[in-house]
């Protein structure tokens, strides 16, 4: 009923409804440099350049014209959602042959029931 009372005072209004994602969280960045720590331990690869790489290897570029010229540019892991970022974490995982720790044991996420 409200609906209809909000287009009968907004004639010609447009109305869009978008699904809200939920944004990934600090406790999953957090998580996330824990991993990148253990697979360095694991790999001896640095965990920033390995953040770099996987950024590159794992998600689509991003494209941006600046004064004129197109450039090709990796993605954020900022701007992934919760779900996106959790199949990042586990790509990353498939790829490196590295277990993603148990969050709940690692302190990251508490599992109230």
């Amino acid at each position: 009923m409200l609906f209809q009372e909000f287009k009968q005072s907004h004639d010609g209004a447009h109305v869009l409804i978008d699904e809200v994602k939920p944004e990934r969280s600090t406790s999953q960045n957090s998580y996330y440099w824990f991993y990148l720590g253990i697979i360095e331990r694991e790999t001896g690869d640095n965990a920033k350049d390995l953040h770099e790489v996987f950024k590159r290897e794992l998600l689509p570029p991003i494209f941006k014209v600046i004064r004129g010229r197109e450039y090709k540019l990796p993605a954020s892991t900022t701007d992934l959602d919760k779900a996106a970022f959790g199949d990042y974490l586990d790509k990353i995982c498939a790829l490196t042959n590295v277990p993603l720790p148990d969050p709940e044991a690692a302190g990251y996420i508490k599992n109230y029931q």
